[in-house]
């Protein structure tokens, strides 16, 4: 009979074959990390030792300086320190959220994975846990940990809807069921869910052709958003549908929004899709003003086509830029 491997004896598996198979920096770290989660698995079986932490230490403090490194020090003083079991998970869902910010979607699902099998009871660690595993394309693990989440949390909750969200796109009918989603979220006014809710059904439209429905999903998700990262994010997003649907107009509108909540990053790209989008309209003027002599962080592909038909999203978004006293600058 095979049997179901530790968590952390998973976890620690994950990592040492990508540092064996993998080459470079990401080799590196996922070996810093092994050694790590394998400091973890001996915690847990009672048999944490001064050498297995020394050893994971030293090995992460060779690392370059980073926000990876950072985390994975902290996980040794919670080891060290022998914290509460959610201690220990929280760091771990830290650790995972990085690495899935650096795109290593499999170390990310490792490191959460063994969080959520630490920490049974946490609803948002069941959440990170279901998000990756959607990303990663196992819709049926992704559906039993959303479940488990909303059942966690008591069905009630921002948590509990945005794992209903997560469980409508892993459904069939997912159009439909992130429609009925997002009403209860605003009818328990949750705006912030209510917008995830439109981002994800906003996603399924583009994918199905539909992209002016995509495009007027988005600018509601932007204008629901009450954290500014998030509201840029959708309107970058939203510029996106916007030029897929050839309505030039109402993607340099969406930039302009972008251009004035976004952090660091998300300006520059906005000042460099705006230059693009200027460059391409032959517009003299807008090519000045948006003009950067800085390499920027992203690349800036253009996709405008001149509209053929339809009315323009342009108007409303910008009359809810100037309502919002929302001007952008150079």
């Amino acid at each position: 009979m095979t049997q179901t491997p530790h968590p952390a004896l998973a976890a620690t598996d994950t990592f040492r074959q990508i540092s064996e198979t993998e080459r470079g920096e990401r080799a590196r770290r996922a070996a810093a990390g092994a050694l790590v989660l394998s400091a973890v698995e001996r915690a847990g079986e009672g048999a944490a030792d001064e050498f297995t932490l020394r050893r994971a230490a030293a090995e992460v403090a060779a690392l370059d300086p980073c926000a990876e490194r950072s985390i994975l020090l902290r996980i040794v003083r919670v080891l060290e320190d022998a914290a509460p079991t959610s201690r220990l998970a929280a760091a771990l869902v830290s650790y995972a959220c990085e690495l899935e910010t650096t795109r290593r979607l499999p170390e990310a699902n490792a490191a959460v994975s063994l969080a959520f099998a630490l920490d049974v009871g946490s609803g948002a660690t069941a959440l990170h846990a279901a998000r990756l595993a959607r990303k990663l394309g196992d819709a049926e693990r992704a559906l039993a940990l959303y479940c488990a989440a909303r059942d966690l949390e008591g069905g009630d909750g921002q948590i509990a809807r945005l794992a209903a969200i997560g469980e409508a796109v892993v459904s069939p009918g997912a159009e439909a069921a992130l429609g009925r989603v997002v009403r209860r979220a605003l009818m328990a006014g949750d705006a912030e869910s209510a917008a995830v809710g439109l981002e994800e059904r906003a996603r399924l439209r583009r994918g199905r052709g539909d992209r002016k429905g995509a495009a007027r999903d988005l600018a509601v998700a932007a204008a629901r958003y009450t954290d500014p990262v998030d509201r840029a994010r959708a309107c970058h997003e939203l510029a996106g549908a916007a030029l897929a649907a050839g309505d030039g107009a109402s993607a340099r509108e969406a930039l302009l929004i972008a251009l004035a909540w976004g952090d660091a990053p998300q300006k520059d790209h906005a000042r460099s899709r705006l230059h693009t989008l200027a460059r391409d309209g032959g517009d003299q003027v807008g090519m000045r003003r948006w003009r950067s002599f800085k390499r920027p962080s992203l690349v800036s592909l253009s996709a405008h086509r001149a509209a053929a038909d339809g009315r323009s999203l342009a108007p409303r978004l910008l009359a809810w830029r100037e309502s919002m006293g929302e001007r952008a600058t150079p």
